[in-house]
């Protein structure tokens, strides 16, 4: 399941397919995601698997946490990430810019 870096680090509760449809209710099921929680974390729904061939147990389904890390942000974000790592004591680096990206800022100056 995909998850947001905001819902890893602080924790939140998500909606997971499930495949137990024979119900009149959705295929969802609720799964509580700690705070913390590390990209490739896995979690056990019981008994919301496949069903067994011998018997009328059913398996667990294993959902396997994918932490999306956003491609694009915008000014703000990149101040708040920024000072967040600062509080946490990691060395924020700003990337070089480009010649492109210098003539774009001189641009706004003028």
């Amino acid at each position: 399941m995909p998850i947001s870096v905001t819902q890893a680090a602080l924790g939140d509760e998500i909606g997971v397919p499930t495949l137990d449809c024979s119900k009149k209710e959705t295929c969802f099921d609720r799964l509580a995601v700690p705070p913390g929680t590390q990209h490739g974390a896995v979690f056990r729904l019981a008994e919301k698997g496949m069903p067994n061939l011998h018997g009328r147990r059913r398996g667990d389904q294993y959902v396997a946490i994918k932490v999306v890390v956003p491609t694009k942000l915008n000014e703000k974000q990149k101040e708040l990430l920024e000072e967040f790592g600062r509080i946490s004591g990691e060395e924020v680096r700003t990337p070089h810019k480009t010649f492109f990206n210098r003539f774009k800022d001189l641009l706004k100056i003028v």
